[in-house]
């Protein structure tokens, strides 16, 4: 599997402002106004590119794919972020979500909880539920958040290293399905090199076409897992494939133990 030969069958959602009427078009024009500088305004700036970003999205994936391209870096393992500056910028986006406080918002702030971590993820779950007392709701899509799980897992192993891609296929309570490819690099120490987030399997490939073996997801879950875990994320984030600014926050929650 190469990177040349990556699947293109996206699941991306649609760009910022793509939902319909005045409050779409209100927030695309905020959002794409540079921010002022100082901290209030990056956390009012960056809320406001998130709310533009998830209006007029219709399924959980796109959701969390929004949530994904704006965290900053995912798991447990050292990084050379200042996860100790990041967490209160972070932070200070929920505050600004909170503040908001329609069911866009409350949209978001559901997949921050399901998608970031610790603190981040305890502050975002504390002001969907805060909004959810006030009465702010959501579209029924919307309870799928969080919730996919795999159901079927696929390898396919370079004939000329250790290097490997790995397919992991979703299914949501509601029926709805998708999967996470990540190539694994034996010449990056295992890391991984480019993801991506395509249509279901029966959809996305044919299998005469591409030497995919069936695993078990769990070990599917554990390699990807495993890989994420040694990815220098500064590195992935600033110098290496798109795929992993957008995608490595989403892959860990669908990994993570």
């Amino acid at each position: 599997m190469t990177q040349q030969g990556r699947i293109s069958t996206s699941v991306r959602p649609r760009r910022p402002g793509s939902g319909s009427g005045p409050r779409a078009r209100r927030r695309a024009v905020v959002a794409s106004e540079p921010a002022r500088g100082d901290a209030l305004d990056y956390a009012g700036h960056n809320a406001d590119v998130l709310l533009a970003q998830a209006e007029g999205l219709d399924s959980a994936v796109h959701l969390e794919w929004v949530v994904s391209r704006f965290l900053p870096c995912w798991g447990d393992a050292a990084t050379r972020f200042d996860r100790e500056h990041l967490e209160p910028t972070v932070l200070a986006v929920v505050d600004e979500l909170d503040l908001a406080g329609d069911d866009v918002a409350l949209t978001v702030l559901r997949g921050l909880g399901a998608l970031a971590r610790d603190t981040i993820a305890e502050a975002s779950t504390a002001a969907a539920e805060r909004l959810e007392a006030a009465g702010v709701t959501t579209p029924a899509w919307a309870a799928q958040i969080g919730q996919a799980k795999a159901v079927a897992a696929r390898v396919s192993h370079n004939a000329e290293d250790d290097s490997a891609g790995v397919m992991i296929e979703y299914a949501y309570p509601d029926g709805a399905r998708h999967a996470l490819a990540a190539f694994i690099a034996d010449d990056m120490g295992g890391a991984v090199k480019f993801m991506g987030l395509t249509k279901p399997f029966g959809e996305a490939f044919d299998g005469s076409e591409l030497p995919f073996q069936t695993i078990d997801p769990a070990e599917g879950k554990r390699m990807i897992r495993e890989a994420l875990e040694v990815t220098d994320q500064e590195r992935a984030r600033f110098e290496g494939d798109p795929s992993m600014r957008e995608l490595g926050p989403l892959a860990w929650s669908r990994v993570r133990e």
